[in-house]
């Protein structure tokens, strides 16, 4: 299970990050049965498939999907959107699903390929009016791209009866039942529509919106959802949702248990093995948080917009920046005696940080365990199968349940397609 920065994909045991010049870092992770525990209690995310050989050819052109619906998606959402793209499709065949919907659907690129690339019929529900525009322009440009296609080579692409996404400007409530995620499109059949929700990285509570309409509503057969941004789930309201968890002791887990489970492990593994600069990020980091909360004691943890090129900066330049950006004035008189004190602290803010991440997968195991409980305390049939690389996508964990009982079939669900 390739879940922490200590365990690489595909090995068995744990292994000691080659952290030259962050020590500290390199004995946070140590060798303790602290590790271990997080290893054994935390949910496998290593997916079956090789990992990924749809990149081998171009690290930026999925080999797996045509050219027309690699346009505008970047590898990482290329990977996303054929991997539940056709968990989805195998989904819908099994529980005899009509309909698809795709809610938070964004530019619209998981619900194109559903429709236009598998033949599903799909409504996608996004509530940014400007994303739904743009959805709209890739639809028509992807249309007209495989109508070309199609004319080169009829005998490999065929758009047939194929349509484009239905998209529908609404947000999602996930305290109350959403009529529209629920309405047929037009040419469903007599006797309403059998649905299947999906959600790729549906952020916050929107996910926990899902997985109630697919618990009341018996219009909705089946869910496939892949959750992210654990931290903006509402507090009560989304967790805990499962009666079995609301009963452990100290199951409460505060924003920075569930921001940090929101973060890239493999990636991080990545660069503590190379010690390089880019580690400074934390320490500077930590030390505009300490000058924010000096000049304006409540605002706390504001959302910093990247800023690049950190390892060239200086530390006061870099909290000027970032002072700028969460609005305050980027000229405040700065202590650089202080500053310069933050900085010698690296070593430690990465062990900090580094010991966090070895409690995220935990935590993401926490969260996911829930959502697992919460539909099978009320007779669902659900499992959580990890369809993603998680060096491409580390929120790799898609929740899948069904109205009745799929048995071995789940296990076709992972797998990949030839």
């Amino acid at each position: 299970m390739g879940h922490t920065a200590l365990l690489m994909a595909g090995s068995t045991g744990w292994t000691e990050p080659a952290t030259a010049g962050h020590t500290a870092a390199r004995d946070a992770w140590g060798w303790g049965s602290g590790q271990s525990t997080a290893y054994a209690l935390a949910f496998n995310r290593t997916p079956g498939f090789q990992t990924p050989s749809e990149f081998l050819e171009n690290p930026s052109q999925s080999s797996r999907l045509t050219a027309p619906f690699r346009k505008h998606v970047r590898p990482k959402k290329q990977h996303e959107i054929r991997r539940l793209g056709e968990l989805v499709k195998k989904l819908s065949d099994l529980t005899g699903c009509t309909q698809v919907v795709d809610v938070g659907s964004g530019q619209g690129h998981l619900s194109r390929f559903m429709s236009l690339g598998l033949g599903l019929k799909v409504k996608s529900i996004e509530g940014d009016q400007r994303l739904v525009e743009r959805a709209q322009h890739l639809d028509q440009e992807l249309l007209q791209a495989l109508e070309k296609e199609e004319k080169r080579n009829p005998q490999v692409v065929q758009i047939g009866s194929r349509r484009s996404p239905h998209h529908v400007v609404q947000w999602v409530d996930p305290r109350t039942r959403c009529e529209e995620l629920l309405l047929p499109l037009e040419d469903s059949p007599q006797g309403g529509a059998r649905l299947l929700l999906t959600g790729l990285h549906a952020c916050g509570d929107l996910s926990v919106a899902l997985l109630r309409h697919f618990s009341c509503c018996p219009e909705v057969e089946a869910l496939a959802s892949v959750g992210c941004c654990y931290m903006k789930l509402s507090d009560p309201g989304g967790y805990p949702l499962s009666q079995w968890v609301a009963t452990l002791p100290g199951y409460e887990l505060s924003y920075r248990l569930r921001e940090g489970a929101c973060h890239a492990l493999e990636e991080y593994a990545q660069r503590l093995q190379k010690a390089g600069p880019g580690l400074r990020t934390h320490c500077y980091r930590a030390a505009l948080e300490t000058v924010i909360r000096h000049a304006q004691p409540k605002l706390r943890r504001p959302g910093v917009q990247g800023i690049p090129r950190v390892h060239e900066l200086k530390i006061e330049e870099y909290v000027q920046r970032g002072l700028q950006r969460v609005g305050l004035d980027p000229q405040l008189p700065l202590n650089l005696a202080a500053l310069r004190a933050h900085q010698a602290q690296e070593n430690r803010v990465v062990a900090f940080f580094s010991l966090a991440l070895l409690l995220a997968p935990l935590v993401e195991t926490l969260i996911l365990l829930d959502r697992l409980l919460y539909l099978q305390e009320q007779g669902f049939h659900s499992e959580l199968l990890p369809i993603f690389s998680p060096e491409l996508s580390p929120r790799n964990l898609v929740l899948v349940a069904t109205k009745g009982p799929l048995g071995q079939a789940f296990s076709v669900l992972e797998s990949e397609d030839s």
